[in-house]
C-alpha cells in the first residue's frame, strides 16, 4: 500500500491535556488535501480524535463504520460522511475504495458565502445529528468527475479561490440531497429567521433552555416560533436546544478530562441529580456509563 507523501501515512497528534481526545492535524500544509482512500494507510485513525479540518468522505467500495462524536455510522458505497472541526471521529472499519477530502474552515467560509442559504441548513447543520447522505445518480457523475481533477489541481497549488470553486460544487451538491424530516416551500425570511435561532442557540444552550428567552432575541411570539422550528426543523425550541446540551455533554464526557461534577456545572446544571436524569432521559444510560463506553478502545 502505498504511503502519502510528507506524512508518512500517518496522522499527526497533538496532545493538549492528559486524558483528552488528541487533535488529529492536517497530513500537509495546504488548505486542501484530497486523498485516494486504496492509497491510505490507516494508523492511529482507529482512536478517538478531534478534527483540526473539516472533511468529506465519499465511499465507493467495499463497506465502512465510521463514529463520529461517539454515534455509529455504518457507509456503504455512494454514501458521503461530512465531519466538522471539532467534532470526535474513529475510523471502526475503513472503507476499500472512495475520497477523503480534507480542508481548512477558510475554504468553508468561502462556500457559505458563496451560497448563504446552505450555511446552518441540512448537511452543514450543527444541531444535526445526521452527518450521512447517498448521492444520486448524478451527483455520483459530478463526484466521480471533480475529485481527479481537484486531485490534480491541487498538486499544482494554485491559489485558494480554485481550490474553493471545486470544492463548493462538491458540498453543494451533497447538501442539495438532504432531506429535512417535513418536506416544504420555505419563505426566504422564515429560514433567516431559524438559521438566527441555531445561532443563539449555539450560543446560549448552556444557561438558556427555554423557548421565551429565543423568541425575545428573534422578536417573536414564542407559539410562532415554535410552529416555525416544528415545520423547519421537525422539532421545538425546547427539544433543539436539548439536543445540543446532549452533544456538548457527550463530547465533554469523552472527549475531555472534567469530572461529571464539574461537566454539570459547566453546562449550566443546578446540581448533579438534575444533570443525571436530563442525560440519562436522553441517552438511555447514566453519565458514567456513557464516558467508559466512549473511552473504551473496543467500542
Amino acid at each position: 500500500m502505498r504511503r502519502l507523501p510528507g506524512g508518512g501515512g500517518v496522522f499527526l497528534f497533538l496532545i493538549a491535556l492528559k486524558h483528552r481526545v488528541p487533535i488529529q492535524k492536517m497530513l500537509l500544509d495546504q488548505p486542501l488535501q484530497v486523498i485516494r482512500l486504496a492509497d491510505f494507510d490507516y494508523p492511529s485513525t482507529d482512536q478517538a480524535h478531534r478534527h483540526e479540518f473539516l472533511m468529506l468522505l465519499w465511499v465507493t467500495g467495499g463497506s465502512s463504520v465510521q463514529m463520529v462524536d461517539y454515534r455509529r455510522f455504518a457507509l456503504s458505497p455512494g454514501e458521503v460522511l461530512f465531519i466538522r472541526e471539532g467534532q470526535v471521529h474513529r475510523v471502526v472499519r475503513p472503507a476499500a475504495e472512495g475520497w477523503l477530502v480534507l480542508f481548512h474552515a477558510s475554504l468553508y467560509r468561502a462556500f457559505t458565502r458563496a451560497y448563504p442559504a446552505q450555511e446552518l441548513h441540512g448537511l452543514f447543520d450543527p444541531l444535526n445529528r445526521q452527518p450521512v447522505i447517498r448521492l444520486d445518480e448524478q451527483a455520483e457523475a459530478i463526484y466521480g468527475a471533480i475529485l481527479p481533477l481537484l486531485e490534480a489541481i491541487v498538486l499544482e497549488k494554485p491559489g485558494e479561490t480554485v481550490i474553493s470553486a471545486y470544492l463548493s460544487i462538491l458540498l453543494y451538491h451533497a447538501n442539495q440531497l438532504f432531506r429535512p424530516l417535513h418536506p416544504f416551500l420555505v419563505h426566504p425570511d422564515q429560514a433567516e429567521q431559524v438559521r438566527q435561532l441555531k445561532l443563539l442557540i449555539g450560543q446560549h444552550f448552556r444557561t438558556e433552555r427555554n423557548a421565551p428567552f429565543y423568541s425575545a432575541k428573534l422578536g417573536m411570539v414564542t407559539r410562532k416560533l415554535n410552529a416555525l422550528a416544528l415545520k423547519l426543523t421537525g422539532q421545538r425550541v425546547h427539544k433543539l436546544v436539548n439536543d445540543r446540551l446532549l452533544s456538548e455533554a457527550e463530547a465533554l464526557l469523552g472527549g475531555s478530562g472534567l469530572s461529571i461534577k464539574e461537566i454539570t456545572f459547566e453546562l449550566g446544571f443546578i446540581d448533579h441529580a438534575h444533570f443525571a436524569a436530563f442525560f440519562k432521559k436522553r441517552r438511555g444510560m447514566t453519565a458514567s456509563a456513557f464516558r467508559k463506553q466512549a473511552t473504551s478502545p473496543y467500542t
